[in-house]
């Protein structure tokens, strides 16, 4: 009776959840404790890798349970507030599996004692003649980056974003027609850059410019340049699609570009019942219209269009709930034919 008593006792403490759990579209498991909420973004400070952020619209199943950071605030008290307190209490850390508060603690002995050498090995720190070089510098000098608790190049940590949220990197070309210095090209590069932020955000993060060659003198381009300082090629036109190329004017407007790149790549129509969408003539348009919000003819939305075309990188519907991040950067290559 006492063995099945202990036996049951044990299967109870094996279903209690000692964390927030939040399992998320890719089959990661983020444990530990949720630290931010709402309808774009969760954040779970981890156990083993710290603070990871994750889009709202990723999470497949939530459960709340007891912290171990709950705990760790108890038992912090019983350590004494020196370079060795902190060491111990790391080490404590450790045994609980709180790696990434277990580090914490070995800095913060190190903070107030540099030479402290238990809390030095433990954080991986070596000993030179010029003195101790951290971990973290033995890692940068190899050049990688900290990533979700791994120390990675910075291709693979691409790669990742790539898996998790995938993107079309657009590789485009741009000539001017005539003579052209450098500076404007430059200038040019510079208005492509600022179309991939636009880009990047009404497609919630899934298309931009990955790379840019400009050029002068003419020739086959996505681009061909008039008009070098104006923000039209001529009175009442914007910009033109036709004949393989986006006519363009020197001062493109970030939504013309975006605007005439669909129209090149996707063979996109107007789309003028969607008074929200930049494929309409509504000059007020701040959006792309999607499937639940696209109000037909023509068949389909816009993003419903490219995403058909892109079927190979599972590109997402648009959410409206999506919270702005940095657009990868756009490599501008000027290439003066002078």
């Amino acid at each position: 009776m006492k063995t099945r008593a202990i036996a049951a006792v044990s299967l109870m403490l094996l279903s209690t959840v000692w964390a927030d759990e939040v399992t998320l579209a890719d089959g990661r498991k983020l444990v530990g404790k949720i630290t931010q909420q709402d309808d774009a973004t969760i954040t779970v400070l981890t156990y083993k890798d710290g603070p990871i952020t994750a889009s709202a619209a990723d999470v497949k199943a939530l459960k709340k349970g007891p912290s171990l950071y709950d705990t760790y605030e108890k038992k912090k008290p019983e350590f004494e507030e020196t370079a060795d307190g902190h060491t111990k209490l790391g080490e404590w850390c450790k045994g609980q599996g709180l790696t990434w508060q277990a580090r914490i603690e070995w800095k913060r002995a190190v903070e107030i004692d540099p030479d402290f050498e238990a809390a030095r090995k433990a954080l991986g720190d070596r000993k030179t003649k010029a003195g101790w070089e951290t971990f973290e510098d033995q890692q940068k000098a190899k050049g990688l980056e900290f990533f979700e608790g791994y120390w990675l190049k910075k291709s693979d940590i691409a790669k990742i974003h790539d898996a998790r949220h995938p993107s079309v990197g657009w590789v485009l070309t741009a000539t001017y027609t005539g003579d052209a210095d450098e500076a404007f090209l430059k200038s040019w590069g510079e208005r492509a850059k600022d179309a991939s932020t636009y880009m990047w955000e009404l497609t919630e993060g899934q298309m931009y410019v990955k790379e840019l060659t400009i050029t002068d003198k003419g020739g086959g381009a996505d681009f061909t340049i008039v008009n070098k300082d104006k923000m039209k090629i001529r009175d009442g036109a914007y910009a033109e699609t036709g004949g393989g190329t986006i006519t363009a004017p020197g001062l493109i407007l970030t939504y013309t570009f975006f605007h005439e790149l669909i129209h090149l790549k996707y063979s996109g129509e107007h789309c003028d019942n969607c008074k929200h969408c930049i494929m309409s003539s509504d000059p007020k348009a701040t959006q792309v219209c999607d499937d639940a919000d696209h109000k037909a003819p023509p068949k389909p939305s816009c993003w419903g269009q490219m995403r058909a075309r892109h079927k190979e990188l599972a590109l997402k519907p648009l959410t409206r709930k999506w919270k702005p991040t940095p657009a990868p950067e756009t490599k501008v290559i000027v290439k003066d034919r002078q």
